[in-house]
């Protein structure tokens, strides 16, 4: 009896062995996904994570999303980035040291850019308030009367101390352009150290991808066409590491006497720039993707491509206002036009 035991018992041990290997050799295990939302830094962020410890994961990384979203917050007055701004001509402010390092960063990052992107432009969005203020459009009087408020060149940072100063009453932070994708590049971060192997981070069109799908595919992410609110202008391909990061004129606007305004705003007109509806940005790093999709929507095409050249690893898709897909030549082979007939409209520029 005790012999049959052994033997039921044995084979028993060599099933579940067998069963394990075939589950983990299919991914069977790690096509259980567990994907939670929140609304986060103005837009709904999305996190995705397959396999064993997901839902830890993710709940870790979204905790991470909140502490940042936390700090950089200027809506909200509690915010470092509101003391900053409130404190604005009176004195510095001591804050986290990843304020300290988003500032720094954009900063270098913009000496690169031409003006072209600008984190003191705070002034010009609240005076804007897309999304904010109904259909209000400021006087170029109204504009003008701020834009000596934005010049990031005036900003002081003590990266010992960890101490921020704007010399300029009125002066005021914005870190729409950069915080949401260095909190995407943190959560990725957050789920790599948890064991995660194949995720998916969407932040309101900064898309943040680990491994491949479960399935061994590569992730394949739309391009919102930018006049149609569920019809894509381009697929992209996406694998470890790989990002798509997205600003439209579509995201946040008004339309007033038959004119679109957008929340993008050029930081030395204080208007909106009018040759582009959608920049795409692919890379493997959010933050560069939020900084640099902006300068190429002010710029327009060509400038903006030229600006391109300064950041080698650095792919863009352009969709002009007149539906015109340009793409740069890295992304050969990962983009996917909806319909054949686009191909007409696809051009690839270096």
């Amino acid at each position: 009896m005790k012999k049959k035991l052994s033997i039921v018992l044995t084979i028993l041990v060599m099933i579940s062995l067998l069963a394990f290997g075939y589950l983990r050799n299919h991914n069977v295990s790690a096509a259980q996904p567990y994907k939670e939302t929140q609304f986060l830094m103005d837009t709904i962020v999305e996190i995705t994570a397959y396999g064993p410890g997901a839902e830890e994961a993710v709940k870790a990384a979204f905790i991470e999303f909140q502490r940042l979203h936390t700090i950089t917050n200027n809506f909200d007055e509690n915010s470092q980035v509101s003391k900053i701004n409130q404190m604005a001509g009176k004195s510095k402010v001591t804050v986290d040291p990843d304020l300290v390092h988003i500032i720094k960063f954009a900063q270098e990052v913009s000496d690169k850019l031409g003006d072209s992107f600008d984190i003191t432009i705070g002034p010009l969005t609240k005076l804007w308030g897309i999304g904010h203020k109904g259909e209000f459009v400021p006087s170029q009087a109204e504009i003008e009367a701020v834009l000596p408020l934005v010049n990031y060149h005036l900003i002081e940072v003590n990266t010992i101390e960890n101490t921020v100063y704007l010399p300029k009453e009125g002066m005021m932070l914005d870190l729409g352009g950069i915080a949401k994708g260095y909190a995407t590049d943190k959560a990725i971060e957050v789920l790599k150290a948890k064991g995660i192997t194949s995720a998916l981070v969407n932040a309101g069109g900064d898309v943040r991808v680990i491994g491949n799908k479960p399935d061994g595919k590569p992730w394949r992410i739309g391009i919102q066409n930018p006049r149609e609110t569920e019809g894509i202008s381009a697929k992209l391909a996406l694998t470890d590491w790989d990002t798509m990061e997205t600003s439209g004129d579509y995201q946040r606007f008004i339309i007033k006497n038959g004119i679109r305004y957008s929340h993008i705003l050029n930081p030395r007109t204080g208007w909106q720039p009018r040759e582009v509806a959608s920049v795409t940005m692919v890379n493997n790093s959010s933050t560069y993707g939020d900084i640099l999709s902006k300068p190429i929507f002010v710029l327009g095409v060509e400038k903006g491509l030229e600006i391109l050249k300064q950041f080698p690893g650095n792919e863009a898709v352009i969709v002009t206002m007149e539906g015109k897909v340009i793409v740069t030549p890295g992304l050969e082979g990962k983009i996917e036009l909806p319909l054949e007939s686009d191909k007409k409209q696809l051009e690839t520029k270096p």
